[in-house]
């Protein structure tokens, strides 16, 4: 409110609490209300602040920090994630006036009840992705949630796995990236951080390497699945023509 009260921006303003993929329902919201034309140019935000030690004591008391703070995403030694701060901000509109990104879909969902409120749920996981894959054909990467634990990293994948690998087949695999495993989590703002790191992506054809990414997690589904993780620098799938490319995120709301 204070945002749109300073420089002036009219329709709907609100703040979205889905916990670690808030930025990015709060997208999908400003992707409908483009496609409703309730507005025509809208602002996608998302801050992380850690400023409360609490919290702190609270996660590790759920075992869900990593010891060492980093997030090993798909690797075998995933032990939980580490922490941190972030803020981006994105402008959608309904008529793009340069070369810029488009996004293709967007979709959200809830897991119901699932084995427990934190455990992810990948029927539900499979269900928002094949959603958001019914507007475009096939992607060349994907920005996974990737939050480096022994249980939500081999679940995600599966999920991915289900639904990229009976898409049509491809030069090249699929890339998986994990901005997780070079910033750390940023919880409310990881979603948008890794929306800004794939617009790189798409630009430059170049997708930088997964850290502390020493040997693959043998847990993940990867059978019949042409699939990179990359664990240095290297080339996006396709070098001309159009480039796709998705971002997962998930959260206690789904």
């Amino acid at each position: 409110g204070r945002v749109s009260y300073l420089i002036g921006l009219k329709g709907p303003c609100f703040s979205v609490n889905a916990a670690c993929s808030s930025s990015m329902v709060a997208l999908d919201s400003a992707y409908q209300n483009l496609r409703l034309r309730t507005c025509d140019r809208t602002l996608v935000a998302g801050v992380c602040l850690q400023l409360h030690a609490s919290s702190f004591g609270a996660f590790c008391a759920l075992r869900a920090l990593s010891p060492d703070g980093q997030c090993k995403t798909f690797d075998g030694r995933a032990d939980g994630y580490g922490r941190s701060e972030a803020f981006g901000a994105m402008v959608l509109e309904q008529e793009p006036r340069g070369i810029e990104t488009t996004v293709r879909g967007t979709a959200t969902n809830q897991d119901g009840r699932s084995a427990s409120f934190m455990a992810p749920h990948g029927p539900s996981q499979e269900g928002v992705v094949r959603s958001a894959m019914q507007q475009t054909r096939t992607v060349h990467g994907v920005e996974a949630h990737g939050t480096g634990t022994a249980l939500g990293d081999p679940i995600e994948v599966g999920a991915l796995q289900r639904v990229l690998a009976s898409s049509a087949a491809k030069a090249e695999p699929v890339a998986l990236g994990a901005f997780k495993s070079q910033i750390a989590h940023a919880e409310g703002a990881a979603a948008i951080a890794g929306l800004a790191k794939v617009v790189r992506v798409l630009e430059h054809r170049h997708v930088p390497a997964n850290l502390h990414l020493r040997e693959t997690n043998p847990k993940l589904e990867l059978g019949g699945f042409a699939v990179m993780t990359p664990s240095h620098g290297t080339k996006l799938g396709v070098l001309s023509g159009v480039a796709r490319m998705g971002v997962s995120a998930f959260g206690y709301s789904g």
